[in-house]
């Protein structure tokens, strides 16, 4: 799925559609580097100047998960832009609009 067609609304900004590519980029490289994450140490052990060791969070899960925050992140506000823009034909205009269709409210 291309961005263009997440955002294929009448009223497309280019912001909306930047949004959706950067949330596909950011979905392949999470599908990418799942595998690899799952064989990472959550730790390192480092030495120190003073020559002591110490655990220390390994910067490539640190990296992975925030990709991952940052991802959930994005996606929740796309799905809102486009919830309350409407991503399709006859898709409501926004949460009120979707309440007044399930109730038949005028």
């Amino acid at each position: 799925m291309t961005a263009k067609e997440l955002c294929t609304t009448g009223k497309l900004d280019e912001q909306v559609e930047t949004l959706a590519e950067a949330v596909l980029a950011m979905q392949k490289k999470i599908k990418d580097q799942t595998g690899i994450y799952d064989k990472m140490p959550l730790a390192q052990q480092v030495t120190i100047g003073t020559g002591d060791v110490q655990l220390r969070a390994n910067p490539a899960v640190v990296e992975y998960r925030a990709t991952v925050r940052d991802y959930a992140a994005a996606l929740n506000s796309l799905r809102n832009i486009l919830d309350e823009t409407g991503s399709s034909e006859g898709a409501p205009i926004s949460q009120i609009e979707t309440l007044r269709q399930k109730y038949k409210i005028s």
